[in-house]
């Protein structure tokens, strides 16, 4: 009886090992089972997405090439400016009076002293004849002056002959010490006036030079009574009429008479930038261009440069000069100057699309013999709107991507279309 139930627990122990085992395999199995409904779908899935990638068309991204193209041995620079006349001249009333009479108006060609205006101006008459006048006079004294000298001198030779007579006879005594004494004072006297005679004959002549001045000054100012063309050239403007009243003016007084301008050369003045003012030479052609005479091209002349910067602006103020003797074109005229300038290096041209920069700095995108992208850093020169100069960096012979992405990566294979 003992021994049986010895043996009882032990049968059940094992009864109950073997479920527990049994229990395990089958979560492995139900666990097994979940990670492969989960997988296969995945994989599945990932084998459908490849075959599509695969049967795709466009695998890699697309860019179009363009080809850096030599820059030509010369460049042209173009530049904005103002016709303006060679000479332009302010004509203000030299005068004060009223105007008598008005030759000219605005477009009236004028030649070189040309009368433009006369000026009534009785004072300036006056005065003239009032200094004639003294003129006149001081020219009498001096004559008399020299009458006087005259005079002085025969005066002076008597005396000294009678000294030179008396003073032997007072040497012999026979006559006394003081008619020689007295011989002697009077050719001392009479010697004084002669150099008297001469300083009064020298401040006439002083006199007579200063009333000779102050006519000839009052002369030219009667001159300027007629108002005269400084050169030839086209009145420009006219501010006066017939018995206006004038006064000397200038600039800061008011209006002119009359502007003229001198058209038959033309110059315009331009700045140059720093980048190109060591290109610009003296007697350098220049073509101006000019909006209202399209078709027509005309030729100046570098004649004249600052030779130096301006500190605010950098640029260099240079003078273009041209003929304009069929009067075609006007003063004040907008006009474009191109200059042909000679390249003292060589250089390639690319668009400006293909140009990156970005904080590693300026580079373009180039594809390589199997396709892949490769950036090259270049150094630039001018910038000519829709096309840039490559200094450095590129031999002309690489492939460049004509917009580059930013997605681009370096070594990132495309489709070259």
């Amino acid at each position: 009886m003992t021994q049986q139930l010895d043996i009882q627990p032990t049968s059940q122990s094992k009864d109950a090992s073997s479920g527990t085992k049994v229990r395990i395999v089958g979560a492995i199995a139900l666990l097994i089972a979940l990670l492969a409904i989960g997988i296969f779908p995945r994989l599945a899935r990932q084998r459908e997405a490849l075959a599509a990638v695969n049967e795709s068309a466009i695998t890699h991204p697309v860019v179009s090439l363009t080809h850096a193209k030599r820059g030509e041995p010369t460049s042209e620079l173009l530049l904005p400016g103002n016709i303006q006349a060679l000479y332009n001249a302010t004509v203000y009333a030299r005068v004060d009076g009223y105007v008598e009479k008005r030759n000219v108006d605005i477009g009236t060609h004028v030649k070189s002293g040309q009368v433009l205006a006369v000026i009534s101006s009785p004072e300036i008459d006056q005065q003239l004849l009032q200094a004639r006048a003294t003129l006149a006079q001081s020219q009498a004294s001096l004559q008399q002056a020299k009458a006087s000298l005259e005079q002085s001198k025969a005066n002076a030779e008597l005396t000294r002959l009678t000294k030179e007579r008396d003073i032997p006879l007072g040497q012999e005594h026979a006559i006394s010490q003081q008619i020689v004494d007295e011989a002697v004072q009077a050719d001392n006297a009479r010697i004084a006036d002669v150099g008297a005679a001469n300083a009064n004959i020298i401040a006439a002549e002083a006199n007579v030079t200063a009333n000779r001045a102050n006519v000839s000054r009052l002369e030219q100012m009667q001159g300027f009574e007629r108002v005269v063309a400084p050169f030839e050239g086209v009145i420009t403007e006219r501010n006066v009429e017939r018995g206006d009243l004038v006064s000397t003016g200038s600039a800061a007084a008011g209006k002119p008479l009359f502007s003229v301008a001198q058209s038959g050369t033309l110059r315009i003045q331009v700045d140059v930038p720093q980048s190109e003012a060591v290109n610009i030479q003296d007697g350098q052609k220049a073509a101006v261009e000019v909006k209202e005479r399209l078709g027509r091209e005309y030729t100046g002349t570098v004649v004249r440069s600052a030779s130096s910067l301006d500190s605010a602006a950098r640029t260099m103020l240079t003078e273009v000069q041209l003929d304009n003797r069929d009067g075609s074109l006007l003063p004040g005229m907008y006009a474009q100057i191109k200059f042909t300038l000679s390249q003292a290096h060589s250089s390639l041209i690319i668009p400006t699309s293909s140009l990156v920069i970005d904080r590693a700095g300026m580079h373009v995108v180039t594809v390589t013999a199997n396709d892949k992208i490769h950036f090259v850093p270049v150094l630039v020169g001018r910038d000519m709107g829709t096309q840039i100069e490559v200094l450095n960096g590129l031999n002309g012979s690489e492939s460049l991507v004509a917009s580059p992405s930013d997605l681009l990566n370096e070594g990132q294979i495309v489709e070259v279309r």
